[in-house]
C-alpha cells in the first residue's frame, strides 16, 4: 500500500512539474486538479478511485456560435484505484472534446484513454490485465476565476484484449484550479 501510495505521489508529481516547467505545455495549460468517485455497484466489488489529473488545450478549436465553441485538449492522469480490499495504481493520458459556453463558465467534455492498471484482481473482481481503456462524458462550471467543480461518469474496460472483461464504471466528483 505504501508503495502504491508512493508511485501515486511521485506521478503526481510529475503531472504538475511538466504543466509548469515544459514550455510547449505550459502555455497551453487549462487546469489541474483532484478527482474521486465511486463505482455503480454492476460489479461484484465496489470500488472507488481517487486521482490527480492535467488538461492542456490543444490547438484545434472552433466558434460554434456567440456563446458556445468546440475545443479539443490532452488530459494525464494518475490515482488510486480500490476495491474488494485491494488498492493499485491507476493512470491514464489520452485526448478529448469539450463543448464550451456562458462566457467559459460551462464545459461539456468527452474523451477515451488508454489506462494502465497497477492491479487487475480486486477481491473478487478480475477486470482482466493492466491495460484498459477509460471512456468518460462529464460537466464542469467554474465559480470562480481559478476554480471549477464537476462531474464524470466514466467506463473503463479492456475491449476483450483478455478472456474477463466485466468493465467499470465510476462517477466521479472533480476541483480544479484553473489557469
Amino acid at each position: 500500500m505504501q508503495r502504491t501510495l508512493f508511485r501515486v505521489s511521485l506521478v503526481a508529481v510529475l503531472i504538475g512539474w511538466l504543466g509548469f516547467s515544459c514550455p510547449a505545455v505550459a502555455l497551453d495549460l487549462q487546469m489541474l486538479g483532484l478527482r474521486g468517485g465511486i463505482s455503480d455497484h454492476r460489479n461484484d466489488e465496489d470500488f472507488r478511485q481517487y486521482e490527480t489529473f492535467a488538461i492542456w488545450n490543444l490547438a484545434w478549436a472552433w466558434n460554434l456560435c456567440p456563446d458556445w465553441s468546440l475545443a479539443t485538449y490532452l488530459e494525464a492522469n494518475a490515482g488510486l484505484l480500490n476495491g474488494g480490499g485491494d488498492a493499485g495504481f491507476v493512470g491514464s493520458i489520452g485526448p478529448g472534446l469539450y463543448f464550451s459556453g456562458l462566457k467559459d463558465t460551462v464545459r461539456i467534455y468527452l474523451g477515451v484513454n488508454p489506462t494502465i492498471i497497477g492491479e487487475h484482481e480486486y477481491g473478487g473482481e478480475n477486470l482482466g490485465g493492466p491495460f484498459q481503456f477509460t471512456s468518460h462524458i462529464g460537466i464542469g462550471v467554474r465559480f470562480t476565476r481559478h476554480i471549477a467543480i464537476g462531474y464524470r461518469w466514466q467506463h473503463m474496460s479492456n475491449l476483450v484484449f483478455y478472456d474477463e472483461n466485466p468493465g467499470l464504471n465510476l462517477h466521479m466528483i472533480e476541483v480544479g484550479y484553473s489557469f
